[in-house]
């Protein structure tokens, strides 16, 4: 008889073990499904898209800038509106990326072959992704010293555009309006997350417009389904459990 209670307590501990077992692995299952879904999340890019007037070419000792705060972190990607040149034998120009108009060495410097250049067609430069760039200033400029008049790129400048944090620069100063580009950022899984809740709790009153209040939500959540399970668990292995 006691080897009978024996063999039936084993088996209800190894069923037990087994339904927990499976929930874990249902509830990583689960966990798995919302990271894929939210590694699908793609941050909006950021910047003017207005066009606008053209600005003075990028020729000689004329350099062409625009200033900016970045509204999110790993900023990997600029696209400038820029205009082809008459001359098909023109200079190529170069493109530099600071942290600000009057910060050091240059963050990335690249060569744009005039050539690439099409008309209404934006040029994209592409960086490593600066992780930490969210909510600093960033300046990007092009400048074509062998470049003569008449024959050199140009930006596409909105005069009359207003951006939150952002100026276009000619020779360093700043002036009204903005270039017309656009920005991209590369977001991490849990930099994703943190976006998503902004976005929920964004507008939203009181308690609603905290992103915590979101998380412990979700926390309260998966505890009920863990308990939920767990009492599906008991509820399995009970049916075999030994009479009085």
């Amino acid at each position: 008889m006691d080897d009978s209670v024996s063999r039936q307590r084993r088996t209800m501990t190894g069923r037990r073990a087994i339904a927990m077992v499976m929930a874990v692995l249902w509830l990583a299952a689960l966990m798995l499904v919302i990271k894929a879904g939210v590694d699908r999340f793609n941050a909006p890019s950021w910047g003017n898209a207005v066009a606008g007037d053209l600005s003075p070419e990028v020729a000689g000792d004329t350099q062409v800038g625009q200033a900016w705060r970045a509204p999110l972190p790993g900023l990997y990607r600029i696209e400038l509106f820029l205009e082809p040149p008459d001359s098909p034998a023109s200079k190529p120009v170069t493109f530099h990326l600071r942290a600000g108009a009057d910060a050091g060495p240059d963050i990335w410097t690249a060569a744009i072959d005039p050539g690439q250049i099409r008309a209404g067609v934006p040029y994209a430069v592409e960086f490593e992704p600066v992780r930490d760039a969210k909510a600093k200033t960033f300046y990007f400029s092009l400048e074509s010293p062998e470049s003569r008049p008449g024959e050199a790129v140009q930006a596409v400048y909105g005069p009359g555009v207003e951006l939150e944090g952002g100026s276009a620069l000619l020779n360093g100063q700043a002036v009204p309006g903005n270039l017309t580009f656009q920005t991209y950022y590369s977001l991490r899984t849990r930099e994703k997350v943190d976006l998503l809740l902004e976005r929920i709790a964004q507008g939203r009153p009181y308690f609603l417009g905290s992103r915590g209040f979101y998380v412990i939500l979700a926390a309260v959540y998966g505890l009920v389904l863990l308990l939920l399970l767990w009492s599906a668990a008991g509820k399995l292995t009970s049916e075999d459990r030994p009479g009085p």
